[in-house]
């Protein structure tokens, strides 16, 4: 049995362009389960021919847009055409597109809205931090590698930039606070301590916790010891995060680090925090 796929783009008009894309093989029975449908490796060959071919013809409807040159006005024609390389979650690809010459002026201008420094596209980067976010970044590398058409596995730097990327970007997002307000709310907060397998290396504290309400919201939250982030801003936000009222209870769990009791303080549990230590608790 032999199959053609033919991506057909549709103009208007009753006008269509077709390009062949791939060709399919299979044996006439199921003698061997392994010749059921597509492999991976297809599969993977599939997307990423599917995903250049529309890039492609993406590149080409832009690149007839003419800006207006930023100096004076004028409008532009184009003076070359480069090649830039973009990653996205179906393989790499290579769009062409010009750069423009004011007729007036001679200044040079881009595309028109067209990013500049764009290595990658916004679905890559967050399935790459999300990977990352549960595993280590070599695994979250190789799992991309293995099911897409990604070439994402040659560096694992690559998804930790990224990663890091969207945390920052995550931080400054505003809150989104639930409709119905918290009246009460528990924060436990507690401390681990992070060893390097190297010698002479610094030992990392990390500062974890989360704040729960009553009716079942949650946020956890995180910070390394002596670091940037500040673990009573981190603490003051997820708790507007599970929708904090102005008068909400606010009641501490922690051990007896004087520590980890002074961040309670500051984040306002004015009382005096619940001590949980081997299954007993104790207020002190």
């Amino acid at each position: 049995m032999r199959w053609v796929l033919r991506l057909v783009e549709a103009k208007g008009e009753g006008q269509s362009q077709g390009t062949d894309i791939m060709e399919i093989v299979r044996p006439d029975d199921l003698g061997n389960i392994a010749d059921l449908g597509l492999t991976l490796a297809e599969a993977k060959a599939l997307q990423a021919r599917v995903q250049q071919e529309v890039v492609a013809a993406q590149a080409r409807g832009h690149a007839v847009q003419r800006p207006n040159c930023r100096s004076c006005g004028g409008k532009c024609h184009v003076k070359d055409y480069r090649d830039h390389q973009i990653a996205t979650l179906f393989g790499r690809v290579t769009l062409r597109l010009p750069r423009f010459r004011c007729k007036a002026c001679c200044a040079a201008e881009a595309g028109v809205r067209w990013p500049m420094n764009c290595r990658s596209t916004p679905e890559l980067d967050e399935l790459q931090a999300h990977l990352s976010a549960l595993m280590t970044y070599r695994v979250a590398a190789d799992v991309l590698e293995q099911m897409l058409p990604v070439d994402a596995g040659a560096n694992h730097e690559t998804p930790r930039s990224h990663t890091l990327k969207m945390g920052e970007q995550l931080q400054d997002r505003a809150v989104i606070k639930p409709a119905i307000a918290a009246t009460a709310i528990a924060i436990s907060v507690d401390s681990t301590f992070i060893r390097s397998c190297e010698d002479d290396e610094r030992h990392l504290e990390v500062r974890v916790g989360n704040v729960e309400t009553e009716s079942g919201g949650c946020q956890v939250f995180a910070a390394v010891a002596r670091a940037d982030t500040n673990i009573v801003a981190l603490i003051d936000r997820q708790l507007d995060a599970v929708g904090r009222a102005g008068d909400a209870e606010l009641t501490g769990f922690t051990d007896g680090c004087p520590g980890l009791r002074s961040i309670l303080a500051a984040a306002g549990v004015t009382a005096p925090p619940v001590r949980r230590h081997l299954g007993v608790r104790t207020t002190y």
